[in-house]
């Protein structure tokens, strides 16, 4: 999976360099669910299953997403061929 990851990472950022706005993008939009989703509960809502499952892609694809671009964004920083040897690394 990691070699994947890196693989998908090495082809789409190997020309371009990653933005930061995807970054906080992906983290405003989980903190913001997160936070109504918060409030919801502290008002005496009790979700049921759907509510629940639709609340967890609500706030985790976003935050998941998120994360993996900032992993992204700080190996592409190390240097131009940083993502092509994270990708080496991986397949071995």
């Amino acid at each position: 999976m990691k070699a994947a990851f890196w693989r998908f990472a090495h082809q789409r950022y190997q020309s371009r360099l990653p933005s930061r706005l995807t970054d906080y993008a992906g983290l405003a939009w989980a903190l913001f669910f997160a936070l109504v989703y918060a409030a919801a509960l502290l008002a005496g809502w009790w979700p049921n299953v759907p509510e629940a499952m639709v609340g967890a892609v609500l706030i985790g694809a976003p935050l998941t997403l998120g994360i993996l671009h900032r992993r992204i964004r700080l190996e592409a920083s190390k240097g131009p061929d940083a993502l092509y040897r994270k990708r080496v690394e991986t397949t071995r």
